[in-house]
């Protein structure tokens, strides 16, 4: 009461703090909020009316136009509205945009948006399209010269001749698209700062080079048949899951084992599937004992769907442990198949009797145990050659035609003899 009295005396209006606020905090207050509310700002004051046509981010997405009870308009005529507000009212820069019209089926304005973002210096664009029939993606989009980082979902995509390169991007992402070996290659080699690479192709491939001199990170989900890694010195994180692109067949890719590696001198993480290392194995005409050279950085290996009953599998395996100094994660994904074991328990219990040691191993991840011997065998050197091993964890695959009970595996294991007195072995029953 006081201070209303204060005021009406000295006859002051009360002073509008939001409305004077500096013009970074305003900017960074619209860039946090969703685009519906940074819209509603406009009825806070005359000042604010025409702040959100500054903001450099903006997000897309089913919010904007689904049906409510005081606006019944459909989201393909909703979307066009907006687009036109946008594209008519933005002032400035727009750095980030995000557009998620996966609910849309026909949107052809989006050609327009895109070209719009092309020409107000976006650095960094994440589109995910409908499914379905794939989005052509317009040239427009090789031409943002300030281009960070780019995720793109469900879309087709032809590089243009004209284009030249994304001199700045440092993060590829691609989802479910179309797109040729070819022009994949050449996206990759033509973006001499890209440092991480996501890719899951939607239709099959032949052959892709990667030729990245700043990669870190690199990631590929599809069918194909071959991937060769090339002037990538920093690399250090490889998840490969190439897919049966032959119906089990495997051919010869580009580069082969030693090949493959030898372009890796940074890998620090290694997941690989069967497919790949089949790819690779095929173009050798014998495992090595050791690479030619040492994987000196490499920490965690991870094997899906190894084939722990083939000796040409188990041989590998080895290989990149010898190869591996400094190695303190082995994981591996059995895949039980009905082969010849004898040559694959030889292999091993020379191996047993060998002086192979595994000075830096600390955890081992085994799945889809069955209890066969050529896996207790494996399971049995892990054991005796690990000086400092810490956890052996198991996810057993017990099937009405396994060899051995889970009891057994159990009790078999806890009698092989143990190099490291800290190993733990536990059990993830997933049955």
């Amino acid at each position: 009461m006081m201070e209303t009295k204060i005021m009406k005396v000295s006859g002051r209006e009360p002073s509008d703090i939001i409305s004077n606020l500096p013009h970074d905090v305003i900017k960074f207050i619209l860039t946090c909020l969703p685009l519906r509310d940074a819209v509603r700002t406009s009825i806070l004051s005359r000042k604010w009316r025409y702040n959100w046509t500054k903001v450099p981010k903006l997000t897309l997405d089913s919010r904007l136009w689904k049906k409510t009870k005081q606006n019944i308009s459909t989201p393909r005529v909703k979307f066009a509205v907006i687009l036109f507000q946008l594209l008519s009212l933005h002032q400035g820069p727009i750095t980030e945009c995000g557009v998620s019209i996966s609910d849309l089926k026909d949107c052809p304005e989006i050609d327009n948006l895109i070209f719009f973002l092309s020409r107000n210096g976006i650095e960094h664009l994440d589109f995910k399209f409908p499914k379905g029939e794939k989005y052509k993606l317009p040239s427009s989009v090789f031409t943002c010269s300030h281009m960070r980082h780019l995720t793109l979902k469900y879309c087709l995509i032809n590089l243009p001749p004209a284009f030249e390169a994304f001199s700045r991007l440092l993060t590829l992402e691609l989802y479910e698209v179309t797109i040729s070996d070819k022009s994949l290659e050449n996206l990759i080699s033509c973006c001499p700062k890209l440092e991480h690479v996501e890719l899951e192709i939607s239709v099959p491939l032949n052959s892709i080079e990667v030729n990245a001199p700043q990669i870190r990170y690199f990631y590929f989900g599809t069918k194909i048949n071959s991937v060769c890694f090339k002037n990538t010195p920093l690399l250090d994180y490889v998840y490969i899951v190439m897919q049966d692109i032959n119906n089990g067949s495997v051919e010869r890719g580009k580069c082969n084992f030693m090949e493959f590696f030898g372009s890796l001198p940074a890998l620090k993480d290694l997941n690989l599937d069967y497919f790949i290392i089949k790819t690779l194995i095929a173009g050798i005409d014998e495992i090595p004992v050791r690479l030619p050279m040492l994987l000196l950085c490499l920490r965690q290996l991870y094997l899906c769907e190894i084939r722990i009953s083939e000796l040409n599998d188990i041989r590998c395996l080895f290989c990149l442990i010898r190869s591996s100094p400094y190695l303190e994660k082995i994981g591996m994904e059995a895949f039980n198949d009905k082969g010849d074991e004898l040559p694959v328990l030889e292999y091993l219990e020379a191996e047993y009797h060998s002086d192979m040691k595994l000075n830096q191993l600390t955890k081992v991840c085994l799945k889809e145990i069955s209890g066969t011997k050529p896996e207790m065998e494996l399971i049995k050197l892990l054991l005796a050659k690990s000086l400092k091993l810490e956890t052996m964890l198991i996810e057993p695959c017990i099937e009405p035609e396994s060899p051995q009970t889970l009891v057994e595996i159990l009790k078999q294991i806890n009698e092989f003899q143990r190099a490291s007195p800290r190993t733990k072995v536990k059990f993830i029953d997933e049955v």
